[in-house]
């Protein structure tokens, strides 16, 4: 079982969902191991090998040659002769050549030699903790991962010595006076640990692989360096399983006074380690049932690596936490950039969310209402989003948006007003959550209200910017492309969005609340001044320019982006060639066909999707996104549309040292930016919304 893959030396996140947390591996001579509060790949070595006979040992290569914390040499007369220390020991590690990687939905494997090494972090859905007992939340908000280690000894006749351990690690578990456990952890942040078994014991030592294979030396407490150390006798085959936690207590966010929510559950780093070897056996079931689902599925091995991939980066950004009130406190974190909530990302991993945990939705919506809402010359809009690195922002304020500007940093005043009322659209009709709804029918009142404010000519499309802007311009999502889809105003991509949520607001007030037939009326009245104004701007050529202004010619995949809300809301009628918006959605399909060629939308040296035919700077969470709307709304189906096999090598080759990238160049897939990134999970569109 599995996904083998072709290129085998890039990072992967495998993330503890709602943790902020994770164990970064996968970059071949690089660091690897356990990261908190952050996602960038650290500079450790991750020790996994074994050592047969007379021979060297053999490691995987998650060794950067990097010195961590002091040694001998820190104690002693540096003019004195001195043993050499540090990573002296006489061992190689496998090479590429030597390694089989596979890609699962709940993890991956690495197997080389007689080992096999396996990481399992994705384990489906959670529960909401309002209304599940402590037993189940303590199963699913456990802060914790699995690593199945198996050392194939069957066809020799003198014993093996395997290896597991980390750099940076700083007490051993067995001297925890609390629990049974061996292993290892960094003070009570972070460690790994396995039921004792005669045939382990752990190894502290400046130099941690040459005290496992050469000799009995005394746990040496100064060291930064440890192992458990396997027996596996003449003619056996051993499995272990070890589990990696993470802990952190007490107040962990400022401007919002939050703790982790596992902390609620869990006494230390032992309790979280103990419960999750206990239980084990059920959750590597679970993570079985998901990688077999996928497998079964008929989705091609590319975009089950694209899913598999942006799932564990997805889970390494998610932050669940409690407020001093008691109440949950989701958060995604924007990968390197580290922003929270960023609500442009929030309406596309709401797709993903409401397959598996739906309740987050709903708390990430009230959230930006009560927090990230404000009123500005023309009425309601949202921020950006709530803060950055643990740190919230004042109420009515983002870290990001900044006055006197037209490209990034500006507002995002309106789009983002569109992704709440857009994401509220999503969770009302796929939960059917209809108390939410009439608790929040003043906002989405509002919303409209403000969004027909913002236009100002009356042909459904924003042609003014908020006043908080002070003499700038408002920008989108797109932010670092060009003007193409960069520009919010009169912009083709926000004006076909815009359209989507005038038809989705008035497609849920016409199902859960009918009686408000003015509001519905006008929001059905502006949705159909967008689709004509856009449909008006057709040229000759065939295509509809990307911004309304300056004799703009740039062509742009996104025109078609909005089309994917109301399909999912379950209005598939409203997006349908033969529907009451016909002549506007067979325009965009005419305005898809004449981008999608070399030279234009597809890169002419890599064949790859480029979003605008001006920028190279294509973003891969929105190509998936776009792909989906292009094959399941628009019909489309020829190899144009199915590059998959481009998009996943940019990942395993372009951006290797980055994990789940969204903004690539499209010649070659290298990074540009978003690296670390949460929002490639949109590729669950692909799989459970056919």
């Amino acid at each position: 079982m599995g996904l083998p893959v072709s290129e085998n030396d890039f990072y992967s996140l495998h993330g503890m969902w709602g943790a902020y947390a994770s164990l970064v591996l996968g970059r071949i001579g690089n660091g690897a191991g356990v990261v908190i509060g952050n996602v960038q790949p650290p500079q450790r070595g991750l020790f996994i090998g074994y050592k047969r006979r007379s021979e060297a040992p053999r490691l995987l290569p998650f060794i950067p040659g990097t010195k961590v914390g002091l040694d001998a040499s820190a104690y002693v007369d540096p003019d004195a002769p001195a043993k050499p220390l540090g990573l002296q020991a006489e061992f190689t590690c496998f090479t590429a050549q030597e390694i089989r990687r596979t890609i699962t939905y709940s993890g991956e494997e690495w197997k080389a030699g007689q080992l096999s090494f396996k990481v399992h972090s994705f384990f489906g859905s959670v529960p909401d903790p309002a209304s599940a007992d402590p037993i189940s939340l303590r199963s699913s908000i456990r802060p914790a991962l699995y690593v199945t280690l198996c050392f194939d000894n069957s066809d020799q006749s003198e014993p093996l010595t395997g290896v597991f351990g980390m750099q940076g690690i700083r007490r051993p578990l067995s001297d925890s006076t609390r629990c049974s456990l061996l292993g290892f952890a960094h003070g009570t942040e972070w460690g790994f640990a396995v039921l004792p078994d005669e045939s382990i014991d752990e190894v502290m030592d400046w130099n941690a692989i040459d005290a496992a294979f050469n000799g009995n030396r005394p746990l040496r407490r100064l060291a930064s360096e440890g192992v458990l150390r396997f027996k596996v006798n003449p003619g056996e085959k051993k499995e272990y399983r070890i589990a990696i936690g993470v802990y952190r207590d007490g107040v962990v966010t400022s401007g919002l006074r939050t703790q982790t929510y596992y902390s609620s559950l869990f006494r230390d780093l032992e309790d979280v380690l103990e419960n999750a070897l206990q239980e084990a056996s059920g959750m590597l079931d679970k993570a079985l049932k998901l990688d077999k689902g996928l497998e079964e599925s008929d989705l091609s091995e590319d975009r089950k690596f694209l899913l598999s991939h942006a799932v564990h980066s997805y889970c390494a950004n998610t932050e669940l936490l409690i407020s001093e009130k008691g109440d949950p406190v989701f958060i995604v974190n924007e990968g390197e950039y580290q922003m929270m909530n960023t609500l442009d990302l929030t309406v596309d991993q709401a797709f993903f969310e409401l397959v598996y945990t739906p309740w987050t939705v709903k708390n990430e919506l009230d959230l930006f209402r009560i927090r990230s809402s404000y009123t500005d010359a023309y009425g309601i809009a949202f921020s950006h989003d709530q803060g950055v690195a643990d740190s919230f922002t004042p109420l009515g304020t983002s870290v990001y948006e900044l006055p006197r500007l037209s490209e990034c940093f500006s507002y995002m005043s309106f789009e983002e007003t569109l992704n709440w009322v857009l994401t509220a659209s999503l969770y009302v009709s796929r939960t059917g959550d209809t108390k939410w709804f009439a608790e929040n029918e003043v906002t989405l009142e509002a919303c409209l209200i403000s969004m027909k404010e913002r236009d100002r000519n009356r042909d459904g499309i924003l042609d003014t910017d908020s006043d908080r802007c002070a003499g700038g311009a408002e920008i989108t999502t797109y932010d670092s492309l060009d003007v193409s889809l960069g520009q919010a105003r009169n912009n083709l991509y926000l004006a076909v969005k815009t359209w989507a949520a005038y038809v989705c607001l008035g497609a849920l007030f016409t199902r859960f609340a009918p009686e408000k037939r003015s509001f519905i009326e006008a929001a059905q009245e502006s949705a159909q001044w967008a689709a004509t104004s856009v449909q008006s701007r057709m040229l000759e050529e065939g295509y509809i320019p990307a911004v309304f202004e300056s004799d703009n010619r740039s062509q742009i995949i996104p025109a078609i982006e909005g089309l994917a809300y109301p399909f999912i809301c379950g209005w598939p009628e409203l997006v349908a060639d033969t529907g009451p918006y016909g002549s506007f959605i067979r325009s965009l399909q005419q305005h898809l066909n004449t981008v999608l060629v070399p030279g234009a939308c597809l890169d002419a040296r890599s064949g790859g999707w480029k979003l605008s035919s001006t920028s190279y700077n294509t973003w891969l969470s929105k190509i998936f996104l776009n792909q989906y709307v292009a094959e399941k709304i628009l019909g489309f189906s020829d190899s144009r549309v199915q590059r998959d096999k481009i998009h996943a090598k940019w990942l395993r080759t372009g951006s290797a040292q980055w994990a789940a990238t969204d903004q690539v160049h499209s010649s070659d897939g290298h990074d540009m930016g978003s690296r670390l990134y949460p929002r490639l999970v949109t590729a669950i569109l692909w799989y459970l919304y056919r």
